[in-house]
């Protein structure tokens, strides 16, 4: 009979982050609460402490808990504002240049450690959200679904917890971000715009597969560089 394969654990992570923020979305913990003691998650979750506290410290750093030091672990109260990467209105290009710039510094990392340290199942996650981009030629909404997701795979795939927190906590302004690269542009400039993220994509797949953390890093940088220098020569040329 063979031996079952111990479970990821930087999926177990993500298991438990799932469960408590649902929990904290539906209010089953409120504001003030203290979450069950790590024993008690670990008992419940059938995790070790290692995944409790990584879990614990991602939504620690997005904002969601608190840690009291000998007291325990809270839920953050309603007047403790969370991570907010919002800085000015969604269509300014100066705030889409600041949003690229955060990815920028966030992603180049976890991609690298994505090639170093991807499982399989985090290579399907990365190939599945590739895919589905591919299959959403003209259609804008799942174009910016699915290029959101290739990246947000790609930060779990660092198992840093912390990578994928990050990204998520900025999500609706790296959504809005998309939104403006996707919009806006003729039939023929979104063809050509496609085809580009398109191989970029597969550059940055491709050096993930084959465990190069260095074309890794340069091929995320040239992705989001492209963006940043755009977004900054329409800041120095603004229309007249």
């Amino acid at each position: 009979m063979e031996t079952p394969r111990p479970r990821p654990r930087s999926r177990l992570t993500d298991v438990v982050i799932d469960e408590l923020t649902k929990r904290l979305d539906a209010r089953q913990y409120r504001p003030g609460d203290k979450l069950p003691s790590e024993h008690a998650l670990c008992a419940e979750f059938d995790v070790s402490r290692t995944v409790i506290r990584e879990a614990v410290a991602s939504m620690r750093l997005s904002g969601r808990l608190v840690s009291k030091a000998g007291i325990g672990v809270f839920v953050t109260e309603d007047r403790e504002k969370p991570i907010d990467f919002v800085v000015a209105p969604a269509a300014d290009p100066r705030w889409a240049l600041h949003i690229m710039e955060l990815r920028a510094g966030l992603e180049v990392e976890a991609c690298g450690l994505a090639a170093e340290r991807r499982s399989a199942a985090d290579l399907s996650g990365i190939v599945e959200a590739f895919d589905a981009f591919n299959r959403a030629t003209r259609d804008m909404e799942a174009a910016v679904k699915a290029d959101y997701e290739f990246h947000l795979s790609i930060a779990r795939a660092s198992n840093n917890p912390h990578f994928p927190a990050l990204l998520q906590a900025a999500v609706r302004d790296v959504m809005l971000d998309l939104n403006i690269k996707h919009g806006g542009k003729t039939p023929e400039e979104l063809e050509v715009y496609e085809t580009r993220n398109v191989q970029e994509h597969e550059a940055i797949l491709t050096a993930i597969m084959r465990r190069d953390p260095g074309a890794a890093r340069a091929a995320m940088a040239r992705h989001l560089g492209d963006s940043i220098a755009r977004y900054r020569k329409l800041l120095s040329n603004p229309p007249a």
